[in-house]
C-alpha cells in the first residue's frame, strides 16, 4: 500500500527522498526562485537528463503555448534518440501531444546563447550547468503556477501512474511558465 502510493506519486523511494531533499534545499534558501525579465528571454532552453523525457515534453509545450522559441538537451544523453515510447503515448492520450519528431540534443552540441533562460527538472541540473560554466539564469520548471514543486523526478523506469502524473506536473507547469514570461 505505502509502497503503490510511492511509486505512483514519486516514481520510487529514490524518487521521494530526492524530491523532498530539493524541496528542504528550496524552502532554506539553497536555492531561490528568481524569473528573469521577460524581455531578456529570447530562447528557453529545457534540460534533464537523458532529454527522452521530461524536456522533450516542456518543449513541445511550451512552443504550442509562446511566441518565444524553445528547444531542450540532455546532460547526460546521446544525439538523435527519440523520445521514451511511454512517455510518448501518455503525452498523446492526456494532453494531445505528439512527440514523435523529437530527437535528443546533447549539451555538449549546444551554443549557449546570452538571452537563454534554461529550465531544469531539478536543482541537481542547475548545480551542473554552473559546472558547465553556464552563467545564464537558471530556473527550476515545477516553480511555475500556484502548485509549485521543487523537482519533477525522472518518469523513465517508474510506474504508468507515475509517468502519467509526470506528463500532468509538466504540462500545467510549462504553461504557467510560457503565462509568466507574456506578461
Amino acid at each position: 500500500m505505502i509502497g503503490d502510493f510511492i511509486k505512483d506519486n514519486y516514481g520510487s523511494r529514490k524518487g521521494l527522498l530526492q524530491y523532498h531533499w530539493d524541496g528542504i534545499l528550496t524552502r532554506v534558501g539553497v536555492y531561490q526562485h528568481i524569473a528573469p525579465s521577460a524581455r531578456k528571454v529570447q530562447r528557453v532552453v529545457f534540460v534533464c537528463q537523458g532529454n527522452i523525457c521530461r524536456s522533450a515534453l516542456a518543449e513541445v509545450v511550451f512552443k504550442k503555448h509562446s511566441h518565444i522559441d524553445a528547444m531542450s538537451l540532455g546532460l547526460d544523453t546521446t544525439a538523435g534518440k527519440p523520445a521514451n515510447p511511454r512517455l510518448m503515448k501518455y503525452a498523446y492520450d492526456k494532453a494531445a501531444i505528439d512527440l514523435s519528431e523529437h530527437r535528443t540534443t546533447r549539451f555538449e552540441d549546444y551554443e549557449v546563447q546570452p538571452c537563454d533562460l534554461f529550465v531544469c527538472m531539478e536543482i541537481r541540473q542547475i548545480r551542473e550547468l554552473k559546472k558547465r560554466g553556464v552563467t545564464n539564469s537558471s530556473v527550476l520548471l515545477g516553480s511555475f503556477g500556484d502548485k509549485p514543486q521543487a523537482r519533477i523526478n525522472d518518469p523513465y523506469s517508474a510506474n504508468d501512474r507515475y509517468m502519467e502524473k509526470t506528463v500532468e506536473d509538466i504540462v500545467y507547469h510549462t504553461v504557467e511558465l510560457a503565462k509568466s514570461l507574456e506578461r
